[in-house]
């Protein structure tokens, strides 16, 4: 302390409310003896000491203040514990609160990852959960209980292919599992690294039993008590990453029963292909499926018999081009315009043609003034 300010305060005489003077109590200012604030030896070995040290502080404050003599150790206050366990979740009030810091919400977190039901939902090396591999293994018995027992949007864990449990279970060809997936409540327009959903998926490989499960809805009967399920609205227009809708994968694999469940579904049997434009009556003539031409005309009487390619090329057009004879008779029996090719598809002259008929058929072979051969040996 400066000397002259030492002196200057020795010469003041301090008071309290009671009128005692300051001077006959213990100085902390002073005090060799001040606490740091830090807990150290035995303090940090008995939480029970702690505590009971503080509210006797506590009660000292008060008498100080109250001008009252010090409690006996009878007055203290019993320590309480909680004994319910943390469920690991934060409630609402507290995150809407905002006194929460970052080191708490990652404690949480842990206490959370830790739960039994979220470790069979931790991903192995190819991104899988314990879902996926049920579905793997056809146990329906896991599957159910890990449906009925968990979240949501942990149903719709991807791997490392981007597929769903859904999707392997449409792969796999298990259309009990993907309609107990459904019911639970996966999200069915979760597209694969392909852009495929489970429906694509299901129409590729022309399995009209899993596409009808995938286009009905879920009945109430089949929802759990007390499970609230929104029905996503499927797009059945949606391409996939090669430019396909639905109703080109099936037509691709010749399914009819599967379109069946498409056109039923209100898909559009008109819709073209992003690449090159065509319909699925247009991929019927290509494929020369006589079968799926004969039921696109004969069972859809939405079809459009003169839809075009980016082209400008019609079915008949197209029937022409691969001389499909049977189809172009098809056609026509269906009151298919018989329309003849355009002018670039029935001049077959190309480049090389055009020169040699220029330049005569010596054209590649003749020698022109001023060049000289090269010799490249």
């Amino acid at each position: 302390m400066h000397p002259t300010r030492g002196s200057a305060m020795n010469n003041v005489s301090i008071t309290d409310s009671s009128g005692q003077p300051m001077s006959d109590k213990k100085d902390y200012c002073d005090s060799a003896n001040t606490d740091s604030g830090f807990l150290s030896g035995h303090n940090l070995n008995s939480s029970e000491d702690i505590v009971s040290e503080e509210q006797h502080r506590a009660v000292e404050n008060n008498q100080n203040i109250a001008g009252s003599h010090t409690v006996g150790a009878s007055e203290k206050q019993p320590i309480e514990t909680e004994t319910d366990l943390d469920s690991g979740m934060i409630p609402d009030e507290e995150l809407e609160s905002g006194n929460l810091g970052l080191m708490d919400i990652c404690e949480r977190f842990d206490r959370l990852m830790k739960r039994d039901w979220m470790k069979t939902f931790q991903q192995d090396e190819f991104g899988e959960t314990q879902l996926h591999l049920a579905v793997y293994e056809r146990n329906e018995d896991l599957i159910s209980k890990l449906v009925a027992n968990v979240p949501q949007q942990f149903l719709n864990i991807q791997n490392d292919a981007a597929q769903t449990a859904l999707h392997l279970a449409v792969l796999t060809e298990q259309p009990k599992v993907v309609r107990r997936l459904l019911v639970g409540g996966i999200n069915q327009s979760i597209r694969d690294m392909d852009g495929n959903t489970a429906l694509h998926l299901a129409c590729s490989l022309g399995r009209a039993q899993i596409a009808k499960e995938l286009l009905t809805p879920s009945a109430c009967s089949e929802l759990s008590q007390g499970v609230s399920y929104t029905k996503l609205p499927q797009d059945l227009e949606q391409w996939n990453y090669d430019g396909k809708t639905c109703v080109h994968l099936a037509a691709e694999a010749g399914s009819m029963e599967t379109l069946r469940c498409l056109i039923n579904a209100g898909a559009d049997i008109n819709a073209r292909e992003g690449k090159s434009g065509m319909s699925a009556l247009h991929i019927s003539i290509e494929k020369g499926n006589e079968e799926l031409a004969n039921f696109l005309l004969d069972e859809c009487p939405l079809l459009s018999l003169e839809a075009v390619t980016y082209a400008g090329m019609t079915a008949y057009q197209l029937a022409l081009i691969q001389d499909k004879r049977i189809l172009i008779g098809d056609l026509t029996k269906r009151g298919a315009e018989q329309i003849s090719l355009p002018a670039s598809d029935s001049e077959s002259d190309s480049e090389d043609e055009m020169i040699s008929n220029y330049y005569g058929a010596s054209a590649f072979s003749a020698t022109f003034s001023g060049l000289s051969a090269i010799n490249v040996s």
